[in-house]
C-alpha cells in the first residue's frame, strides 16, 4: 500500500482517522510524507495553509487530522511495532514481542535471531524478518525519528502477586500436563507471573518444565548439554508459592 503508511495509520497500529489511502497519496505527492519516513506525520501541522487550499481539505477536516495525530502520540509498543509493517509481523505477533521483550524496543532490536525463533509462536520465518528490518541502518534511524514523536505508554503486566522464583525467568514447556488443563493454561499462569515461555531450548533458558525428568527427548537431551535445569509440574507450583 501507499509507501506503507496505510498500514501505520490503521486501526490496529497508529490507529490515525482520516489518513486515507487517497489522502496519503495527495500528502505523498505533495512532498509532505516522505516513503516510510513514519515521523512526517507528526510534522504536517507545518503543512497547514498548503493542506487546506487542497481539494477535500477545508480547516475543520485539517483540525480534525490534527486531532487524531496528536492522540496517536500516546501509544503502546505494540501498535507502534505493528504500524512498522515488518514481513509477516501484525497486530498478534507484535503484542507477543512487547509482551516477551517488556516494552523496550531496544531489547528487541538488539535480539538475535536464535532468541526471536525461541518464542513461541514467532519462528525461523519471522526471526528473519525481523532481524533483517533491525539490520537496516535506514530503518533504524527512521525509526528513531518516529519514536521521538512518541510517548510510548508501558503496557501494565500484573506484578503485585507475582511469584519473585518466576519473574523474569525464560521457561520451556514440554510432554504432557496433569494440574493445567493443557500446555497453553500452564504457559498463561508462567506469563501472569512475569515469565517467559520460549518454543525451544537455548542456553538462555532458565528452566524446561517435563513431567518425564528422565525422558530421551530432544529437548531434555539438550537441556542437558546446556545445563539447563529441567523441572516437573510439582517444582514449577511450588515456585509458584
Amino acid at each position: 500500500a501507499v509507501m506503507g503508511y496505510s498500514q501505520f495509520v490503521s486501526r490496529d497500529a497508529m490507529n490515525i482517522e482520516g489518513l486515507s489511502e487517497k489522502t496519503i497519496e495527495k500528502f505523498t505527492d505533495a512532498g509532505f510524507l516522505r516513503p516510510r519516513e513514519f515521523s512526517d506525520i507528526y510534522r504536517l501541522a507545518g503543512y497547514r495553509d498548503q493542506i487546506t487550499k487542497m481539494e477535500g481539505f477545508g480547516e475543520k477536516s485539517f483540525d480534525n487530522l490534527m486531532a487524531g495525530i496528536e492522540a496517536s502520540r500516546n501509544t503502546t509498543l505494540s501498535r507502534v511495532i505493528n504500524a512498522l509493517g515488518i514481513a509477516g509481523i501484525g497486530a498478534a505477533n507484535a503484542k507477543l514481542l512487547a509482551a516477551f521483550f517488556n516494552d523496550d524496543i531496544d531489547a528487541l532490536r538488539a535480539a538475535d535471531e536464535e532468541q526471536l525463533s525461541a518464542i513461541d509462536k514467532i519462528g525461523t520465518v519471522l526471526a528473519k524478518s525481523i532481524t533483517d528490518y533491525f539490520r537496516d541502518p535506514e530503518n533504524c534511524a527512521r525509526l528513531e525519528r518516529l519514536i521521538n514523536e512518541l510517548n510510548i505508554q508501558k503496557t501494565e503486566r500484573k506484578t503485585g502477586d507475582m511469584s519473585e522464583k518466576i519473574n523474569g525467568k525464560i521457561f520451556c514447556v514440554t510432554g504432557s500436563v496433569e494440574h493445567f488443563k493443557n500446555r497453553d493454561e500452564l504457559k498463561a499462569v508462567i506469563e501472569e507471573n512475569g515469565g517467559k515461555v520460549t518454543g525451544s531450548v537455548s542456553s538462555k533458558t532458565d528452566y524446561l518444565i517435563n513431567n518425564d525428568i528422565t525422558s530421551m527427548s530432544g529437548k531434555n537431551k539438550k537441556a542437558k548439554e546446556l545445563g539447563v535445569e529441567i523441572i516437573n509440574e510439582e517444582t514449577f507450583l511450588e515456585m509458584l508459592g
